[in-house]
């Protein structure tokens, strides 16, 4: 669930009741996490630097081939260490928790990322579209750390969005 205010997402929540993990946020307020009972703490991407590194992560692999858009993702899996495949938000949950370093889906619509942009800002990392805009409106996405974000724009920005095809 998001809260979008004056165009911009202020407000975020991943709840995963079947693994009992939550992330909220609010825009300067942080980005928290909880695990089932425990506390909550702070959530903090991973500080992993290279893409070579890290795991990639994306929703569903047959829908790049669907919008042809099949050799960006064999380029982001190429680039990465690990990939795998964490439907709806959990692979951003992922990401704003420190254990995995990107999570890109080829076609997202506003209500599927209104929540996403707070929750990663807020635990330090970046969510923008395929060409590096900071939107929830670009009907896809780039989730990652920071630190791998040019990695994965380089990639994806040789790819314009064809949500026609």
């Amino acid at each position: 669930m998001g809260v979008e205010h004056e165009q911009t997402c202020s407000i975020g929540v991943i709840h995963v009741p079947a693994l009992d993990e939550i992330i909220w946020a609010a825009v300067g307020s942080g980005a928290w996490y909880q695990f089932g009972t425990g506390a909550p703490r702070r959530a903090r991407v991973s500080s992993k630097g290279s893409l070579a590194q890290g795991l990639f992560c994306t929703s569903d692999t047959n829908s790049y081939k669907r919008i042809g858009r099949q050799s960006a993702f064999e380029r982001l899996q190429a680039a990465s260490w690990l990939t795998r495949t964490w439907g709806d938000c959990y692979g951003y949950l992922l990401v704003a928790t420190g254990r995995a370093e990107a999570m890109v889906d080829p076609q997202m619509n506003v209500w599927d990322c209104a929540a996403l942009a707070p929750i990663l800002e807020e635990a330090g990392g970046t969510f923008t579209d395929w060409q590096g805009i900071r939107t929830i409106h670009g009907q896809e996405a780039v989730a990652t750390n920071g630190r791998v974000e040019s990695q994965i724009l380089a990639i994806t920005r040789n790819f314009p969005a064809q949500h026609d095809a």
